[in-house]
């Protein structure tokens, strides 16, 4: 497990993680990780800002891709993966945590969280 898993269970707003060998971002948002852009799009449909369904399509590519090469350094969702298009299920179970948390927050606020800048960089021991 990543201390990056661990520092959004402390911390909730998303943890940004750059991995080098694929290079990919992902976010580790209470405890769940996902691409970049699928974190990205739970957070602002709070706002009224919805991906299309060619945007869904891609980023359920993306996930899958980065799943199988193992970016996400577990392969416990290999049935969830396989069996259904994740998006809905991680917005499901994000849904209350992102409430809460961009409660009384702006868009652009927001928005700061997934700067590219803030990532981490993957440590390869």
């Amino acid at each position: 497990m990543r201390s990056e898993h661990t520092w959004s269970l402390l911390d909730p707003r998303p943890v940004l993680l750059y991995l080098d060998n694929s290079d990919e971002y992902i976010v580790y948002w209470n405890g769940v990780v996902m691409p970049h852009t699928m974190a990205l799009c739970i957070a602002m449909e709070n706002f009224g800002v919805w991906a299309t369904p060619e945007m869904k399509t891609a980023m359920e590519k993306d996930y899958e891709r980065i799943y199988y090469a193992n970016g996400f350094d577990t392969r416990a969702w290999d049935g969830k993966v396989s069996d259904s298009p994740v998006f809905p299920y991680l917005r499901r179970i994000m849904a209350e945590h992102v409430k809460k948390v961009i409660e009384g927050k702006e868009a652009r606020d927001v928005i700061g969280w997934f700067d590219y800048s803030k990532a981490r960089k993957e440590e390869h021991v």
